[in-house]
């Protein structure tokens, strides 16, 4: 069947040749979920970089469970996809997104690399497919972990392995990620590591205030004592914030000049505030939504920063805690933990779950000045390395490797 094809393929790929050569650049779609705000300016640099025209699809403008502020300009092309939304409701939100007009897209804007951020979706599937049928390369860029077990993963396991063994390039958000596209038969040689990040600069830049402006911050907020635990993100099961409750209950029966800062919503928000109440946890102070704008503030008010999870990606608020010089404390079952918390040098690694390892780190942390000091010190150092920079460096290997390994089949 590819030799009768054969004369067929080898004028249409003179045909894409010539018309590439004559735009002078590679002409790359990359399929991402939501306009969510740590996307944006990835997505600004990798259309800055020469040699490459970008314009990206999005599945969906933002999700339900989101709130964050959409601005109408970006600065790079890109389109948010016609969509049927099917939403699933358990301990998280999930929708799966229908884009029915993904193909038409594709055959109207004539890429030379699709690039994919994750499998799941239809969109993803289909401009797989269309990658195969036309002979192009097709990048797929994902963060999953082998510790976010599911009954859809279990269902889609077989297509998955599919999708991954026949990709021509994978782009993974760090350590944990590389390590499930092996498993799932990815060829190592093929894996480009782009860190999961986010704009450390504005992070750090916007986080840091004079003793007078965090004196202010700290009587509005109520806080009364010297030292503060930040937690930002969602209040939802799988962040553990009842274990962090708990691990600092521990704690505040010790020591008593510490606050317990919370900052994010959930169904669990309610539940927690009881627990507290409860148990009579004092000096926790729950913020709800802050705009991402203002997060930096409260990074630049806290001592240490807490992210509990017994499931996560990746951990965004991580990258966030380094970029404001933060010591970190994470659990084993967060995929940024292996690559951005240096057990003892930044922060700790505990399990999930273990409410008593959670405590006597937090312990070690808070009741420590110098090491909190020394800790954050190392926390900013880090943060240097995961710039949007480097992530865009990773994304623009791997989509030239691809181009330039399928280069070398067709010839």
């Amino acid at each position: 069947m590819d030799r009768l094809n054969k004369p067929y393929k080898g004028f249409w790929l003179k045909a894409q040749t010539h018309k590439k050569m004559a735009r002078g650049n590679l002409k790359v779609i990359l399929i991402h979920n939501i306009i969510s705000p740590h996307v944006v300016p990835q997505f600004q640099k990798l259309a800055q970089r020469p040699g490459l025209e970008l314009k990206v699809y999005f599945l969906s403008e933002t999700e339900e469970n989101r709130r964050w502020r959409i601005k109408p300009a970006y600065g790079f092309a890109y389109q948010v996809l016609p969509k049927i939304t099917l939403t699933l409701r358990h301990q998280d939100l999930f929708s799966y997104h229908i884009n029915p007009t993904v193909i038409l897209h594709l055959l109207r804007d004539a890429p030379d690399v699709v690039v994919s951020a994750g499998w799941d979706s239809l969109a993803a599937q289909s401009s797989f497919l269309f990658c195969k049928v036309r002979h192009l390369p097709f990048v797929l860029w994902s963060g999953s972990t082998i510790n976010e077990p599911s009954w859809r993963r279990d269902v889609s396991l077989p297509l998955v392995k599919f999708i991954v063994r026949h990709s021509d390039a994978y782009i993974a958000y760090g350590t944990r990620a590389k390590e499930y596209l092996i498993h799932l038969g990815a060829p190592a040689e093929r894996i480009f590591i782009s860190i999961n990040t986010v704009d450390t600069e504005y992070f750090q830049s916007n986080s840091m205030m004079s003793e007078v402006e965090k004196a202010a911050l700290t009587e509005r907020l109520g806080i009364q004592t010297t030292k503060t635990i930040l937690y930002v993100g969602q209040l939802i099961e799988r962040k553990g914030v009842t274990h962090l409750l708990r691990a600092y209950a521990l704690l505040k029966r010790e020591y008593s000049d510490v606050s317990l800062l919370i900052v994010g919503y959930g169904y669990q928000e309610g539940e927690l505030k009881d627990i507290c109440e409860r148990e009579q946890i004092e000096d926790v102070v729950f913020l709800g939504h802050i705009d991402v704008s203002e997060v930096p503030r409260f990074y630049g008010l806290a001592d240490l920063f807490v992210l509990p999870s017994s499931e996560e990606v990746w951990g965004l608020v991580i990258n966030e805690a380094l970029a404001c010089g933060l010591p970190v404390i994470t659990t084993n079952k967060v995929g940024a933990s292996v690559d951005l918390v240096k057990e003892g040098k930044n922060g700790y690694i505990v399990e999930a779950g273990n409410v008593v390892q959670l405590y006597q780190s937090m312990k070690r942390v808070i009741t420590d000045t110098a090491l909190a000091k020394a800790m954050g010190v190392v926390s900013r150092q880090l943060s240097e390395k995961f710039t949007i920079d480097s992530t865009v460096d990773g994304l623009i290997s791997a989509i030239r490797y691809a181009a330039n390994t399928r280069r070398r089949d067709r010839q």
